[in-house]
């Protein structure tokens, strides 16, 4: 039983005053504490976080050995800018990095704070990369809620809702899901595909030509709209066509990253290689932290600085060292291999 905080209601009371409304909640309570999968509330509940911060604490919360690493770095340095040179855990969570990633071409990295700001960069890389501008995106998308991020997030209208007009140079087509095609469930996945990445093909014939479209942006599992991992035949259509065409095949690893569909990442499930991929979240469990990873031989093209603000790694130099800490925990032990084939088990039954 948690303990409850004396002046509880008048927390409550205070927060929902000066708190900005824009802000959802679903509980009008105080999170006081977190230790695993469970959290308590001032009010004197506890928890069972079914969403683990939703996809944040992969490790759980206050993870002994992840908190220790922070309390340890902070002794240490916190604000190493990184534009005036490298910093030690910058370098080493990119070495611990390496190995996991999907495609041995994905080798260049740049850390940010959220994953809305990974999906703006990765956004800005296309661009440059390509000499293009338009983004193709997916209807139930959800890629984040900062201005570019929030464009090509069509998961729901609450995001964008008021915040017109948008960015420009952004175009939709539907995700191979049979309840938003309003087919019946047993319609094969293969029909489902053909039909969407034929759609496509009438988007870059009817609304955006190749030429002027620079990325076409997915989640490697859509989440918001209806947690639904991608059929293979449909990633292996995107990649052809960005193949054919010369457009960056973007990647959102941000929430289905690091071991949560039994795999360090989902794309591997498909075996299609990306120009470009973000991730976040289960990265630095709980620690504002995300990446951007493409090729070197792409981002060579970018100009130094153009990526840049003071916070890009600066405070959160503790959390690339908490998470190439979290990368060791024990990465060979029993325990853990049973946690990801476990995943690996239930991911597999979710594609029947």
């Amino acid at each position: 039983m948690a303990t409850a905080l004396p002046n509880h209601a008048q927390l409550v009371e205070f927060g929902q005053k000066h708190v900005t409304k824009g802000l959802g909640r679903q509980v009008e309570a105080v999170i006081t504490k977190g230790k695993g999968s469970y959290v308590e509330l001032g009010d004197g509940r506890e928890l069972l976080d079914f969403t683990s911060g939703i996809g944040v604490t992969n490790l759980g919360h206050c993870h002994p050995r992840v908190s220790a690493a922070a309390a340890e770095q902070c002794m240490n340095l916190v604000h190493g800018q990184c534009s005036i040179g490298f910093t030690k855990p910058y370098l080493e969570l990119i070495e611990k990095l390496l190995p996991m990633m999907p495609h041995p071409s994905l080798d260049s990295f740049y850390f940010w704070n959220s994953g809305s700001e990974a999906v703006e960069g990765a956004i800005k890389m296309a661009r440059t990369f390509t000499g293009r501008q338009n983004i193709i995106c997916m209807q139930g998308g959800y890629h984040g809620r900062t201005f570019g991020a929030m464009a090509v997030t069509k998961s729901k209208t609450v995001y964008s809702a008021g915040f017109n007009p948008l960015m420009p140079g952004v175009f939709s087509i539907p995700f191979p899901y049979w309840h938003q095609l309003s087919r019946p469930k047993d319609t094969p996945t293969e029909e489902l595909s053909a039909y969407c990445l034929n759609q496509l093909s009438l988007l870059l014939s009817q609304q955006t030509t190749p030429k002027d479209t620079a990325a076409i942006i997915i989640e490697s599992v859509v989440g918001e709209g209806g947690y639904v991992p991608i059929p293979t035949e449909f990633m292996k259509g995107l990649r052809d066509t960005c193949d054919q065409h010369g457009i960056m095949l973007i990647i959102d690893e941000v929430q289905s990253g690091f071991g949560r569909t039994g795999k360090n990442f989902a794309i591997e499930y498909s075996g299609v290689k990306p120009d470009i991929m973000t991730i976040a979240k289960g990265l630095a469990n709980g620690f504002p932290l995300s990446g951007i990873v493409s090729r070197k031989e792409l981002t060579d093209k970018l100009t130094p600085g153009s990526m840049a603000f003071d916070f890009r790694v600066a405070p959160m130099l503790g959390a690339l060292y908490l998470a190439q800490q979290a990368l060791k925990l024990p990465t060979c032990s029993r325990r853990r291999k049973s946690w990801i084939m476990s995943m690996h088990d239930l991911w597999s039954y979710s594609l029947h």
